[in-house]
């Protein structure tokens, strides 16, 4: 994923600096992160557009049913959009989006003890849980937004983003360590797993929230 991204980084730059008055380069920041994209206008109503976008790599804490976790978070994407520009600059926008979208979270006792499922266990400075949290690679997008319609004069302006890539992550797990290896019976893992997954399912994807400065060529 990283090559990609790369790659497709360096492609955008490139073409958008080559080609003149081939349509617009736009750099943005929101969710999923800081984006940059090219934009090129099939006529005075459509408009594809490609971008990448990178969360980078979020370290984050938080305590859930007696079970302090320490979470990372990565989400890097590659994004193809058709934008359909319904009322002057307001246009509807679908595609597919290519991700590296994942979680870590490892579950540590809060005291001397941890609570998996709905079951207490004693538990040492070895022992924990972890679990992952993994989004589809392909996921497909519809959203809404604010722009610069294909038939706009050149120069700049500014984009906005709304929008839903839609997709029920993967939730794994396991206890690790001297202790909790021995005693945790498998379905408190799995009902602490599905408290993680109902949580992380009511969002129904990754969202898409992003303001973009753009120049047009």
């Amino acid at each position: 994923m990283k090559p990609l991204l790369a790659t497709t980084f360096a492609a955008l730059t490139l073409g958008s600096a080559t080609a003149a008055h081939a349509g617009d380069l736009y750099l943005g920041a929101g969710l999923p992160g800081l984006t940059l994209g090219y934009a090129h206008p099939l006529d005075d109503r459509f408009t594809l557009r490609a971008d990448v976008s990178t969360l980078g790599r979020l370290d984050w804490d938080r305590s859930k049913s007696g079970v302090d976790y320490d979470g990372r978070v990565q989400v890097d994407r590659l994004a193809f959009f058709g934008d359909w520009y319904v009322h002057r600059n307001f246009r509807l926008t679908a595609g597919l989006t290519v991700n590296e979208a994942r979680a870590r979270l490892t579950g540590r006792a809060d005291g001397a003890t941890i609570t998996i499922g709905d079951r207490t266990y004693v538990a040492g400075p070895d022992d924990r849980l972890d679990v992952r949290v993994k989004y589809p690679t392909v996921m497909p997008y519809l959203g809404i937004g604010f722009g610069k319609p294909p038939q706009a004069v050149g120069g700049w302006g500014v984009m906005v983003d709304l929008g839903l890539a839609f997709g029920k992550p993967k939730v794994t797990g396991q206890v690790r360590g001297p202790l909790l290896s021995n005693t945790v019976a498998q379905e408190d893992v799995d009902r602490e797993l599905d408290d993680i997954r109902d949580d992380v399912e009511r969002l129904r994807g990754i969202p898409q929230i992003g303001v973009s400065v753009i120049y047009r060529f």
